[in-house]
């Protein structure tokens, strides 16, 4: 029997999110946003955290095992799609993964596809014997999904939903031993890479597998350094991005040669890591900053102001702007220095402080969309 690592994500979420916010929230001079709209969700302890999608003045959300599609403006519901999810667990996945009329969720073992336009389930796909990693984060190129779970990678065709590979995890762990596939990434040159990470018995170590994305082939390997798993990875060009424990690292994705790495003392990086434009930005666990990097250096850009909870979601960068969730504040960050242009909590803080933003946040079209703890809301870009 193999030895598996435990990937315990929503308790570990609820203990970073655990702090008290009763300091009072500055103001930001000149910005402001505003709610615009917002809707209950049902309390279940734990909040969803499937990061929205925002597209021709629409607003895609998966909440409260719900999909729904909502005008952003008005926030009047286009239509709705109950996700056939019963009891008290949320949905397991971070993101609803899109592409030209097909919306992708996943949870447990499934993956479904829907039509944008309608809602209408399109395909619906059950992996047998998959073991599942929460909160994981399927990703895409022209043709296939990509989905990580324990021990290995499954690729399947976005048209049909078909599983056109299942690859096992079988490298640089000793026999009887699985590691985890976090968040895989798939290019659209032929490659999949994979972030792990696995129990040795006396601790956590990860790994960064590169494998064929046509035939599954093995092609190199990353060990960590560190006593750290591999959470979240991110590519352009020739150099593939990501981080253990307090180090950043760029490999050459087409053989696994380092490139350049960067140590950051007295902090740690978990998973959220982004590139755009020419900078690599990161979030962290101990000291709960925003990092940015040079892209083909590792040369360290800037460092934001301490959150006060660890940043280990997806962020999302456009506009000259960083956006992310704190599991209790919206950030928005000037891209280039890294100073706060705009953090919020949701208004009904001020008489209620269980009151908290918790997803990703979805960005567009001069509004941001983020499922909280109690509401989903619908804010404007600050102005």
């Amino acid at each position: 029997m193999k030895t598996r690592i435990f990937i315990i994500i929503i308790p570990f979420i609820l203990l970073l999110s655990s702090f008290e916010c009763e300091q009072t929230i500055e103001p930001i001079a000149k910005y402001e946003a505003k709610v615009v709209w917002s809707y209950l969700v049902a309390d279940k302890g734990f909040s969803d955290l499937v990061m929205p999608f925002i597209e021709n003045g629409l607003a895609y959300i998966a909440a409260d095992s719900t999909l729904k599609c909502i005008k952003l403006k008005s926030g009047n519901i286009e239509w709705e799609t109950f996700l056939g999810i019963s009891g008290s667990r949320v949905l397991h996945s971070q993101k609803l993964l899109h592409s030209d009329n097909l919306l992708f969720l996943n949870h447990s073992n499934w993956i479904k596809a829907y039509d944008k336009s309608s809602g209408n389930l399109v395909w619906f796909t059950t992996i047998e014997n998959f073991d599942e990693i929460d909160l994981s984060i399927m990703s895409q190129n022209g043709n296939s999904i990509l989905l990580g779970g324990q021990g290995e990678v499954i690729k399947l065709s976005k048209l049909t939903g078909n599983i056109e590979l299942r690859i096992e995890l079988e490298e640089l762990i000793p026999a009887g031993y699985s590691q985890g596939a976090y968040n895989p990434v798939i290019s659209e040159d032929g490659f999949i890479y994979v972030p792990t990470g696995w129990n040795t018995g006396n601790g956590l170590k990860g790994n960064l597998l590169c494998y064929n994305s046509e035939n599954g082939k093995y092609l190199w390997g990353f060990e960590s350094p560190h006593n750290f798993d591999i959470q979240s990875c991110d590519f352009k060009d020739s150099l593939l991005i990501f981080a253990s424990s307090s180090t950043m690292f760029a490999l050459n994705r087409f053989n696994g040669r380092k490139i350049w790495e960067t140590t950051v003392s007295n902090d740690a990086f978990w998973e959220s890591v982004t590139i755009n434009d020419e900078t690599v930005y990161m979030g962290s666990t101990a000291l709960a900053k925003m990092y940015a990097f040079d892209l083909r250096t590792g040369k360290l850009k800037w460092i934001s102001e301490g959150t006060k909870s660890s940043i280990i979601t997806i962020i999302t960068v456009q506009n000259g702007r960083v956006y992310f969730c704190n599991f209790a504040y919206i950030y928005v960050l000037d891209a280039s220095t890294g100073s706060v242009i705009w953090k919020g909590l949701p208004p009904e803080y001020a008489t209620d402080k269980s009151y908290r933003y918790s997803s990703p946040v979805a960005v567009g079209e001069g509004y941001m969309v983020c499922i909280g703890n109690k509401k989903v809301y619908c804010l404007t870009d600050p102005q």
